[in-house]
C-alpha cells in the first residue's frame, strides 16, 4: 500500500471518520489491454483500498483458447501493469491476472486477432454526430463504468441565446459499446449546457445507476411565438427534475425543479440568470448519496435536496439564499463540488464562493461572487484539512484568485493584484516541475494578462499557455500531471508526452491502474484514452477516493472541472 494510502487511513482513525460507512460502489479490476504501435500490448488493472498491503499478482496470456502461460518470472509487487513483448497479435488473445496467494482469477480483457494498434478504447454511437456531455457510471452493476451522452453538441449560453435546431437526445452505452437506449427530451429543453443538466450514480443502493436530469413536457410547446420579444426562447411551462432506470431509460419518478417564477426576478428579462441549472449529488447523511437540484449562479440561488427511496424521490431539504441573514446571492459557479470539509462525515456542497453544510443550512460565504474557477483537496499538506482554490469572475481589486480554508471560508492567501474578469476554469495541480507543490494558472477573459501561481501566493509566472482550461491528468509514471491541449499531452514547459482526437469531455481514472484516462469525443465515437507508459509505483484506484468521486460524478454538467483527491499525491 502506497505512503498516501496509509495516510488516508491514519486520519479516519484519529479523527474517528469511518467512510467505509458510505454506500459501496462494486467495482472490477477495471482491466484494460492496448497494442501499441511497436507491437507490445499494454495491460493494467486497478488496486483496491481493500486489497491486502502484501497482495502480488501473477499475470497470464491466453492465446486462441489454449492453455494460459504466465508472463511475468516473479510476482508482480511494484506496479499494476505489464508490458507483453511477445503475444501473437494475428490471433485472438486474453490476459488474466490472479493474486499470487489465492491463485484465484481477478479480472480478464480479451483483444479480436489483428486488433490494429490504437493508444483508446471506442464507444461507437448509433450515428456519425458528436456529443456534448458524458456521464460515468456503472448501469448493470457488473463493476465496470458505462457511459450515458447528451447529443448532438449545440452548445449554446443563454447569456449568449441562439435558437435551438435540433432537440437534446439523451443516449445509455454499456463499457462495451452495446447501445442501451436513447430518450428525447424535446423542444421544451433548449439546448445549452445550462438547460438540461444530468448526473448519473447509484442513487439507491442497488449496485446499478439512475439517471437524473432536467426535462420538460414533451407534448406541448412552450417556445415562445415568432411575434414575440424573445422569440423561441422557453420561459413558462413546466420544468422537471427527472430520474432514470440506467438499464431502461424509463422514468421511475420526476419531481418540479425548482421554481422560475417571474424571469424578471433573477436580475434580467431575458431568461439568462433564471436558466442556470446544476445538478449533483453528495452523501449528506454519510451513508447513501442524495440528488441536488439548483438553479441560480448570478442572483438569487435554490437548492433542493433528495433521496431516491423504493424508486421514488423524497426531498430532504429545500434551501433558498434569499431566506439567509444577509441573503447569499451570486455566489455560484458553473458546476458542483461534494466533501466533507468539516470532517464529520459526511458531505458539505460547495456552491462556489458560498458552502452548505449537510443539513443544508449556509455554512460560510466569503461574499466575492461568482468564480469561474473552483477545486477542492488537500493543497497544503503541512496544514490540517482541506483548501479551496478560487478563480474569481467579477472584478476585484485583490483577492480573485485567492486560497481558502475549506472549513472555515477563511482566506489564507490572495493575490494582491487587481482583475477585470478572471475566467474559465483554469489548470490546477502539480504541473510545474521546478515548483514544489501545486500551481493555479488562470487569466483575463480578453486574453491581455495571465497568472500561475503557486500554492504559497507567489507568482510564478505570467505566460499564456493557449487556453485558459487545458486540463491536468495522471499519465506518465510520476505524480506530476502533464496537460492536454490541441491534440498533445504535453508537460509545462516539457516534452509531448502523448496524443488524441477529438473534444475533450472528461479526465476520469475508469481504467487500468491509478492512471487517469482521457475521455474525448470524434463523429461518430466516444475516445477513451489510456496511457501505456509503464508505472514506476502502484496506488490505489482514484475512484474509491470520496472527493475524486463526487468530482467526476459532476463532471457530466458544467464547465470541466478535473477531479481532485482527498489527499495530497506526493511524488515516489
Amino acid at each position: 500500500m502506497n505512503k498516501a494510502s496509509l495516510l488516508i487511513i491514519a486520519v479516519f482513525l484519529i479523527t474517528g471518520i469511518s467512510y467505509c460507512q458510505r454506500q459501496p460502489e462494486p467495482m472490477d479490476r477495471g482491466m484494460v489491454a492496448i497494442v501499441q504501435p511497436d507491437g507490445k500490448v499494454y495491460v493494467g488493472w486497478r488496486l483496491f483500498s481493500s486489497d491486502p498491503e502484501d497482495i502480488t499478482f501473477d499475470i497470464y496470456r491466453q492465446t486462441e483458447g489454449g492453455q494460459p502461460i504466465r508472463l511475468n518470472e516473479k510476482p508482480l509487487t511494484q506496479t499494476t501493469d505489464f508490458l507483453d513483448a511477445s503475444a501473437p497479435l494475428d490471433k485472438v488473445n486474453e490476459w488474466h491476472v490472479r493474486a499470487v496467494k489465492t491463485g484465484k482469477q481477478q479480472a480478464s480483457v480479451r483483444l479480436a486477432a489483428k486488433t490494429p494498434a490504437q493508444l483508446y478504447v471506442a464507444i461507437p454511437f448509433k450515428g456519425d454526430y458528436v456529443c456534448s456531455r458524458v456521464a460515468i457510471a456503472d448501469l448493470n452493476g457488473d463493476g465496470k463504468y458505462d457511459y450515458i451522452i447528451k447529443q448532438p453538441v449545440q452548445i449554446t449560453d443563454p447569456g449568449v441565446w441562439k435558437k435551438s435546431t435540433d432537440t437534446w437526445k439523451v443516449e445509455a452505452y454499456l463499457n462495451d459499446g452495446t447501445f442501451l437506449w436513447r430518450q428525447d427530451l424535446g423542444w421544451n429543453i433548449e439546448q445549452g449546457v445550462w438547460w438540461s443538466p444530468m448526473v448519473a450514480f447509484d442513487f439507491d443502493g442497488d449496485g446499478k445507476a439512475e439517471i437524473a436530469l432536467k426535462t420538460a413536457p414533451a407534448d406541448k410547446d412552450y417556445r415562445n411565438p415568432d411575434e414575440h420579444e424573445f422569440a423561441g426562447r422557453v420561459m413558462s411551462g413546466p420544468e422537471y427534475c427527472s430520474i432514470l432506470d440506467g438499464m431502461t431509460g424509463k422514468e421511475l419518478d420526476r419531481v418540479d425543479w425548482p421554481l422560475r417564477g417571474s424571469v424578471a426576478d433573477w436580475g434580467d428579462v431575458k431568461n439568462n440568470r433564471a436558466s442556470r441549472h446544476l445538478i449533483g449529488a453528495a452523501f449528506l447523511d454519510g451513508k447513501r448519496p442524495s440528488l441536488l437540484v439548483l438553479r441560480g449562479t448570478y442572483t438569487l440561488m435554490r437548492v433542493d435536496a433528495y433521496n431516491l427511496e423504493n424508486k421514488k424521490l423524497s426531498k430532504v431539504w429545500s434551501w433558498s439564499g434569499d431566506d439567509e441573514t444577509p441573503k447569499v446571492r451570486g455566489q455560484g459557479m458553473h458546476g458542483l463540488h461534494a466533501a466533507d470539509i468539516d470532517d464529520d462525515g459526511r458531505d458539505e456542497i460547495i456552491l462556489g464562493s458560498a458552502v452548505l453544510d449537510d443539513n443544508g443550512k449556509i455554512l460560510w460565504n466569503i461574499g466575492l461572487g461568482h468564480p469561474d474557477a473552483c477545486y477542492v483537496t488537500d493543497v497544503l499538506p503541512q496544514r490540517p484539512g482541506l483548501e479551496i482554490m478560487y478563480g474569481i469572475e467579477p472584478r476585484q481589486e485583490k483577492n480573485a484568485i485567492c486560497l481558502a480554508d475549506a472549513r472555515t471560508g477563511q482566506i489564507l492567501w490572495g493575490c494582491q493584484h487587481p482583475t477585470t474578469h478572471a475566467h474559465s476554469s483554469g489548470m490546477f495541480g502539480d504541473f510545474d516541475a521546478a515548483n514544489p507543490g501545486l500551481e493555479f494558472h488562470t487569466g483575463e477573459k480578453d486574453r491581455s494578462t495571465y497568472w500561475t501561481y503557486a500554492m504559497n501566493g507567489t507568482l510564478l509566472d505570467q505566460e499564456d499557455l493557449g487556453r485558459l482550461n487545458p486540463p491536468l491528468l495522471y499519465w506518465t509514471a510520476a505524480a506530476q500531471k502533464p496537460y492536454a491541449l490541441n491534440g498533445r499531452i504535453r508537460f509545462y514547459h516539457g516534452d509531448v508526452t502523448g496524443s488524441y482526437e477529438g473534444t475533450i469531455l472528461a479526465v476520469a481514472d475508469v481504467l487500468g491502474d491509478w492512471r487517469e484516462e482521457l475521455i474525448t469525443v470524434v463523429p461518430g465515437e466516444l475516445r477513451i484514452y489510456t496511457t501505456t507508459i509503464p508505472a514506476i509505483d502502484r496506488r490505489v484506484t482514484l475512484m474509491q477516493d470520496p472527493i475524486y468521486r463526487m468530482d467526476v460524478a459532476m463532471i457530466s454538467m458544467g464547465y470541466l472541472y478535473p477531479p481532485q483527491l482527498s489527499y495530497y499525491l506526493k511524488q515516489n
